[in-house]
């Protein structure tokens, strides 16, 4: 049977280029014909790869006694394929929809062989088993190097939002403001804790203005969060004013049984600035 799978492998290598351009032909079918032109630069490279692909699975038909061998280099093409095309911002579910048709072209091309040929049905189905087994391997390395190198990269991006969600911005030797926007999670609001301080004490300011007019919601966490801040500054002799205080701000420190009227609550950020250097 490896002699039959061997031709079923160079048959497919053969048609790499034939069987790469019906997959194209059938994903760009579906696009828009403006959008297809737009990218006609990357369909090619993408057309490449494709054949490229195709070559590799009929390689693997080739040498079929040689599992392990042959599972390695699907894996290598599955690693650096789906980091290549997570980078070009291809989605996931995009890749995972053209199996099929991978399955479907390369399927009618085995068929074709084995009439030709006169390959008995067994052999030719088995041969078809084949390709999908590698198929399936080649699937799961894709994703698998996909899915990874997608979640480090929204760890990097996350992190690099932290370190921009806590700007300590100095306005003299002595007083900077903390302009805090969006919304707070625990996450942020931790980071933001630590940043602070780690910032205040750098620094060496006296004053520091705390903005919240940009947040877009003070619940009881964010809240509390804001007093650690507060008090964590009281420690290393960092006066806190808190500008931006809305009702339901205030409402919310209330709830945790905060006197607002302890804090030093300087209105808007405008009329905070002016009372610091009056």
């Amino acid at each position: 049977m490896e002699k039959e799978m061997a031709l079923f492998g160079k048959r497919v290598e053969e048609d790499k280029y034939m069987i790469a351009q019906l997959i194209q032909e059938e994903r760009l079918a579906a696009l828009p014909k403006d959008v297809v032109e737009e990218n006609r630069k990357f369909s090619e490279l993408v057309l490449e790869e494709r054949a490229r692909f195709i070559e590799l699975l009929g390689k693997a038909m080739q040498d079929s006694c040689n599992e392990a061998k042959n599972m390695a280099m699907i894996t290598e093409w599955g690693n650096a394929t789906g980091n290549f095309f997570l980078e070009q911002g291809s989605t996931l579910d995009a890749a995972l929809a053209e199996t099929g048709l991978y399955r479907k072209h390369l399927a009618a091309v085995i068929k074709s062989e084995g009439r030709r040929l006169g390959i008995s049905p067994e052999i030719t189905y088995d041969a078809a088993e084949l390709l999908h087994a590698l198929l399936d391997h080649a699937t799961y390395s894709y994703t698998h190097a996909y899915t990874i190198s997608y979640q480090n990269k929204l760890t990097t991006t996350r992190q690099e939002f932290l370190e921009l969600s806590a700007p300590v911005v100095p306005i003299s030797d002595s007083v900077a403001i903390l302009p805090l926007v969006g919304s707070i999670e625990i996450d942020r609001a931790h980071y933001i804790l630590e940043r602070t301080l780690l910032s205040a004490s750098e620094l060496k300011i006296n004053t520091l203005i705390v903005d919240l007019s940009g947040v877009i919601r003070v619940d009881t966490m964010v809240a509390e969060q804001v007093i650690k801040i507060i008090q964590s500054l009281g420690l290393i002799g960092v006066e806190a004013i808190l500008t931006g205080i809305r009702p339901e701000t205030a409402q919310s420190l209330t709830t945790l049984g905060v006197d607002v009227r302890t804090l030093n609550i300087g209105g808007s950020l405008k009329r905070a600035l002016e009372n610091v250097y009056n």
